[in-house]
């Protein structure tokens, strides 16, 4: 005989303890204590099946009914065959002062504090051998609920008293005893066959309980209720997996903790919804990619008499998101425990780690690499993927389950000898298990569970034996009569939930016990679902169980009763859902090309949709903070929206009444000037916390600005339609000789065209000018901006120098890229180096930062939809194209920072940035690993406003040698009228 001792069962045991010791010595004709029976096992029946927290409640009608025994052996029966206090057990005041008051008060306190703590079932002999003076012994008064096993008999007087007279503490005092930890209650179980092998099915015995007929046939019927699914579960011991065994025992994990208790004290603070109004806002604002909304104009309307100026602040309606080219579909994703990292579990057998930190500008893959072959000369591809406290667990169609142990630079000192950097190796290799669809790590421990189409749920303990190897012992295996599609742990680790194909879904109890035993395991609830379950998942604090499949419905159950809350139709299968970590959001599939998003307070109402492009979702995961949602499916990306507006700066918003062509940073940081499209140029004081206005004037006839500060600051070019203007910001007039100029801007030159001006940019050194009308002039600044240099190409539509000024390059609608030498001193001394030729129009070019002499790159975009990166050797007079990087719609402008950061800004209202800081290595990329290039390929952030209402117009990067600039921030603005600094930290 072997005690099992958990928190789950422990109203069960306590019932099963009650009614026995209540009803031995009852006459067989006392009806009235029968029916009394009655209700109490009905009533343990109905809280044991429903949810933990009523435990207080069964153990205040348990402990009245052990008090009344213990009373009976020294006072006798009563007339009806009840004690006071059990005549009167229908009054919730129990008083403290009917403690226990015989021999047998000690007996039963000795159950906790001697035989149950050392593991050793409780022999009723003991109280049946007891003679009639011992049963009459003298009275002493103990606390009324030590006589309860474990930690229940450690409680004070007046803690039982609360316990028992105020329910809005029981809670409080049920949590200082660790949920039931220790409460080591006896549950008289059997195990088929010998002690040293636990091999067999776990079953109920009470032949050891000394009870009338009637008394056994009542706690039996009980007792085999409450546990009427254990005989589905077998425990099973087989030998650890791995090459080097050593014997382990099983952690004494929290014995009997209560699901609650395992649960966050503290509510994870949720950011989504001021994610959600800015997405509702961008999708309800009627703006235009030819200006701006119309609410905004009707507001104007409004206030015809006063007069605010041209900008408004506004709410960021921008969207931030990264997204990962995989080049094939992504079944699985999972964040580690500090969302730090994101693993994604691919169809093409790789398995990737994204390190995602928050000091990140732009996030990086740090691991991209195939499983292999495994152990029985198989491989994986990839559907399921699980990240624990110590492991992360992967399996698919291998038949195969991978344990992989990170070492990550937070656990340097995990690492073994020889790893210098992080590193995802195989530790262990659980065989033969089918094909794993699903896979779920238990709350801080090493236990997990894998479901899989051999209709079985294993439960498997990971282990680390003494020298260092990892082995796995099977503890559990559910067999189900269908494929096994989702296993779920609940938050607390203390149930688990199976869903399989044929509909059923089955929640089990799960607690870990004392060393040397395996966890116990029996059922909770069963209900069948209209089709084959997909999917299952957990509210955070386990109120709810959310339930998808192939019923074209998500299901929502209430675990306290489990019954069904709500059940809220889709378009088509319902493969995976996502609970937000704080509980108040649950993202689902179910539709084709997006994924929807529900608000739990408000019934669950769809709130709206993230479109995808290209595919049908199939999974999507929260980051254990809510600040990211990320989402995957039957497309080639992997797409993780930022929940959060950390990046988003107050005040940092403008909308104007027209749309906004031109920005640009002065180069100190202090002034933003931003163009509109009717020609009315401001400048606003970008170094206070808000915008300020500074000047505001209107120059040309509008339609096409352009707008750029000289390097050196000390002078603004600006074209508007036909018309240039050079503004001063530095007065140079002589005292006496010229009036004085109080103003922050003055004109230094105008330039009136037949034309409009199409591009103006200024040398690094501002010395010269090149400015576009139907040809490119170069002017010399310092000469009140006199002609040096006519190039001849044609419809040029932008221009500009290399960041050292030895080249100087031009595009436009000839299709061709031209790259001038501009080392000599003189412009008129240019040579032409190349002229590559192409079959689009080319909008906007910009050059990357310069490392090497010689070695320079170039960024191009246009209406091919894709940026184009040349590498230019200018020692060797050669050119090659070394990248290629997509995007959804026309380019209609271009920036690259000195820290690597190239910005994309598209005709849909997206900007895209990527990372190509390795081009700063001062190699040629046919020298490099091609893993550097890849990064550049695979990882790109986007920012998203008014998406396919919006074209972004003009961005610019504030300059590394700004004032106080230790970040990255960018300036973005569109058609829909909106300016927007946005705040990209550096990742170093």
């Amino acid at each position: 005989m072997k005690v099992i001792h958990t928190s789950t069962n422990a109203t069960i045991d306590l019932l099963q303890i009650a009614t026995a010791y209540y009803f031995n010595p009852m006459d067989d004709s006392d009806l009235n204590a029968d029916e009394l029976a009655a209700s109490i096992v009905s009533e343990a029946q109905r809280n044991a099946q429903t949810e933990l927290r009523a435990t207080s409640e069964i153990l205040k009608l348990a402990g009245v009914v052990l008090r009344d025994r213990a009373s009976s052996f020294s006072r006798g029966n009563n007339s009806n065959g009840l004690s006071p206090s059990m005549q009167n057990a229908g009054n919730s005041n129990y008083s403290s002062s009917n403690a226990l008051t015989s021999p047998i008060a000690n007996s039963i306190g000795g159950i906790s504090n001697s035989s149950i703590n050392s593991g050793l079932l409780y022999d009723r002999s003991a109280i049946n051998s007891l003679s009639d003076d011992e049963e009459t012994g003298s009275n002493v008064a103990i606390p009324e609920y030590s006589h309860l096993p474990g930690k229940f008999g450690s409680l004070s007087f007046s803690e039982s008293a609360e316990l028992t007279n105020s329910p809005t503490n029981r809670t409080k005092l049920l949590s200082k005893l660790d949920g039931l930890e220790g409460c080591n209650t006896p549950r008289r179980l059997d195990r088929v066959g010998s002690n040293d092998d636990a091999s067999g099915v776990i079953r109920n015995d009470f032949r050891d309980a000394a009870v009338s007929p009637r008394t056994r046939s009542v706690i039996e019927e009980a007792m085999g209720n409450a546990s009427s699914g254990s005989e589905r579960v077998k425990s099973i011991s087989r030998k650890p997996h791995g090459r080097n065994h050593t014997t382990t025992t099983l952690s004494n994990t929290a014995v009997g903790e209560m699901e609650t208790a395992r649960l966050p004290k503290v509510s994870l603070s949720e950011m989504m919804p001021a994610w959600v109004k800015r997405k509702i806002t961008a999708e309800s604002t009627g703006t235009r990619k030819s200006g701006v909304g119309n609410s905004t104009q009707s507001k104007n309307s409004e206030q015809q008499q006063h007069y605010y100026g041209q900008y408004e602040i506004h709410s960021s309606e921008t969207i931030i998101s990264h997204e990962f080219n995989r080049g094939n579909w992504t079944w699985a994703m999972e964040w580690s425990p500090d969302g730090n990292y994101l693993a994604l579990a691919t169809e093409n057998h790789d398995l990737a780690i994204v390190d995602a930190g928050m000091s990140a500008s732009l996030w990086k893959v740090i691991h991209d690499d195939h499983i292999g072959r495994l152990k029985n000369d198989t491989t994986h591809t990839i559907r399921a993927i699980a990240w624990g406290t110590t492991f992360i667990a992967i399996g698919g169609t291998g038949d195969a389950v991978s344990i992989i142990e990170p070492y990550l630079p937070a656990s340097s000192s995990l690492r073994p000898s020889g790893i210098t950097k992080q590193s995802f190796r195989v530790v262990d290799v659980i065989t033969e298990t089918g094909f794993v669809s699903a896979l779920s790590w238990q709350k801080n421990s090493n236990i997990l569970a894998i479901g899989n189409r051999e209709d079985q749920c294993l439960v498997v303990k990971v282990c680390r034996g003494n020298d260092s190897s990892v082995n796995t012992n099977i503890l559990h295996n559910v067999e189900r009569s269908d494929w096994v599609n989702a296993v779920r742990f609940s938050p607390g680790g203390t149930k688990l939930a199976i869903g399989d194909r044929s509909g059923l879904l089955s929640v089990f109890l799960f607690v870990v016990v004392e060393q040397g035993e395996p966890p116990a395991l029996s059922s909770l609830q069963n209900i069948t679902m209209e089709d084959n379950i997909l999917d299952i998942q957990w509210a955070p604090d386990a109120k709810y169980l959310y339930v998808g499949g192939e019923d074209y419905c998500i299901t929502v159950i209430g675990t306290s009763k489990w019954d069904v809350l709500q059940k809220i139709g889709r378009d088509r299968w319902v493969p995976f859902l996502a609970p937000s970590r704080g509980g108040s959001y649950l993202v689902s599939g179910g539709s084709e090309n997006s994924v929807s998003l529900f608000d739990v307070k408000k019934e669950w109402r769809e709130i709206t949709s993230l479109p995808l492009d290209g595919g049908i979702p199939l999974f999507a995961k929260w980051h254990p903070k809510d600040q990211y949602l990320a989402i995957s499916g039957q497309f080639n990306d992997v797409i993780v929206y930022e929940t959060s507006c950390r990046r988003l700066l107050e005040g940092k918003c403008l909308r104007s009444k027209s749309a906004v062509v031109a920005v640009d940073f002065s180069p100190n940081g202090k002034i933003l000037a931003v163009g509109m499209e009717s020609g009315i140029i401001t400048f606003f004081d970008a170094g206070s916390s808000i915008f300020v206005t500074l000047y505001e004037t209107v120059i040309g006839t509008g339609g096409d600005v352009t707008i750029r500060w000289s390097p050196n600051g000390r002078v603004i070019a600006i074209s508007s339609g036909s018309t240039f203007v050079l503004l001063d910001t530095v007065y140079s007039g002589e005292s006496g000789k010229h009036p004085q100029n109080n103003s922050r801007f003055f004109v230094r030159k105008v330039i009136q065209a037949g034309v409009n001006f199409a591009s103006l940019t200024f040398s690094p050194k501002s010395e010269w000018l090149a400015l576009t009308d139907t040809r490119t002039q170069i002017l010399d600044i310092k000469n009140n901006c006199n002609c040096v240099r006519v190039l001849d190409q044609e419809n040029v539509l932008s221009s500009g120098w290399s960041p050292d000024g030895s080249l100087f390059a031009l595009v436009g609608t000839r299709d061709v890229v031209s790259i001038y030498d501009a080392r000599v001193k003189s412009p008129s001394d240019w040579e032409l180096l190349f002229s590559i030729s192409f079959d689009i129009t080319l909008n906007t070019l910009c050059w990357g930062p310069s490392i090497k002499k010689g070695l320079q790159y170039l960024a191009f975009g246009g209406d091919d939809k894709r940026a184009t990166v040349l590498e230019i050797r200018t020692f060797e007079r050669t050119w090659e194209e070394i990248l290629g990087i997509p995007s959804k719609s026309n380019i209609n402008d271009l920036d690259w920072n000195d820290k690597g950061l190239l910005c994309i800004g598209d005709d849909d209202g997206v900007v895209s940035i990527v990372d190509l800081s390795y081009l700063k290595s001062g190699r040629a990329v046919n020298e490099m690993n091609y893993n550097w290039q890849r990064q550049g390929l695979i990882c790109t952030m986007k920012l998203t406003r008014n998406l396919g209402r919006n074209a972004i117009t003009s961005l610019r990067w504030l300059s590394s040698n700004a004032v106080r600039n230790n970040r990255n921030l960018l300036v973005v603005g569109g058609s829909d009228g909106i300016v927007e600094i946005v705040d990209l930290p550096d990742r170093r």
